[in-house]
């Protein structure tokens, strides 16, 4: 199988098999079940909320076949292997998990409901508190497992940290050079819109929520388009439209830097991430500068033209680094 098919496999498999697992679950117990089905619940594990049945399978495909998609898309675009995306792969895994096993409960919690009236038999369905922590552990297992199969990945041996070294660019003595780029992204931009909006009309009715969305809906504009600057400072991001928020790594802070092609997913998704050994300042797929720090720790930022970038930097590390030892 070859390689990009064999990846589109791995990530969509789990929610195929999800759908497959609720809509036979649907069929086998389609004679037992009440129209409408209890579809949601109130703290108290009693039924609040009701679905018709064949909404229920509409919103089953949606969200289990619609999520797979969207999960396959940037798969699809990746130059590398799963390796680099494992977080993202597990967390697939797992929401599919959690989901299937979620829509397959409720259809057992229906089929089960006992009432001499079947008009009334949704509406004594309740939903137990530890079946929460069965649909946690499911995710938990589907998570694993979707690990296990991303590290397996053999296109994926290289590992996702080991792009090829940028070139040095070549500098005169005392010559001074600065590189500079924006950067945009269309995801965080409809986030921040689609996030503000609902938070003002909230507002405007007199609820406390929605300030909270409004902010987040700002925040996230903010970053939906930067400029990313390299100069005898060291690194820096900024807003296009404000000085804050910002991101500033000094010179003396890096100690190589490096580019590739990198998934937005495969660094933890959009916006600005913390991951494991790292953080990341993700606007799309595509061409990104990876900084190794003299902490050990990574930093990456999607931009174009990245290796020019880095070799500039790797050029003011080496002229910096004699400089501080004479100072020393």
């Amino acid at each position: 199988m070859r390689p990009v098919r064999r990846r589109a496999v791995i990530v969509v498999l789990p929610f195929v098999l999800a759908w497959a697992v609720v809509v036979a679950t649907f069929v086998g117990l389609r004679d037992r079940l009440p129209d409408p089905l209890a579809t949601h619940f109130g703290a108290d594990g009693k039924a609040d909320g009701f679905t018709g049945t064949g909404a229920f399978l509409s919103v089953v495909t949606a969200v289990l076949l619609g999520s797979g998609l969207l999960t396959l898309v940037p798969t699809l675009r990746l130059t590398k292997g799963l390796g680099a995306q494992r977080f993202a792969v597990a967390l697939g895994y797992g929401m599919s998990g959690l989901l299937g096993y979620a829509f397959a409960f409720l259809l057992f919690a229906n089929a089960n409901a006992d009432a001499d009236v079947d008009a009334t038999r949704a509406s004594r369905v309740s939903l137990p508190l530890w079946q929460l922590g069965i649909a946690l552990a499911v995710a938990v297992v589907m998570g694993a497992l979707g690990v296990l199969l991303a590290s397996r990945d053999a296109a994926s041996a290289a590992g996702p940290g080991k792009g090829a070294a940028a070139p040095r660019l070549p500098l005169a003595e005392g010559e001074v050079a600065t590189w500079t780029r924006s950067v945009g992204s269309p995801v965080l931009l409809a986030v921040g819109a689609g996030t503000a909006l609902p938070g003002a009309v909230l507002v405007a009715v007199g609820s406390g929520t929605g300030a909270l969305l409004i902010f987040v809906g700002l925040v996230c504009t903010a970053l939906a388009r930067c400029r990313v600057t390299v100069d005898r400072r060291g690194l820096a991001v900024a807003s296009w439209f404000a000085p804050r928020p910002r991101v500033r790594i000094s010179l003396d802070r890096i100690e190589r830097a490096t580019s590739r092609e990198a998934a937005a997913l495969s660094l933890g998704g959009w916006g600005y991430r913390v991951r494991g050994g790292g953080s990341a300042l993700v606007f799309r797929s595509g061409d990104a500068l990876f900084l190794t720090l003299t902490t050990g720790r990574e930093f990456a930022v999607t931009v174009d033209d990245a290796a020019t970038a880095a070799a500039l930097l790797n050029t003011l590390i080496e002229r910096d680094r004699p400089a501080a030892g004479e100072c020393g």
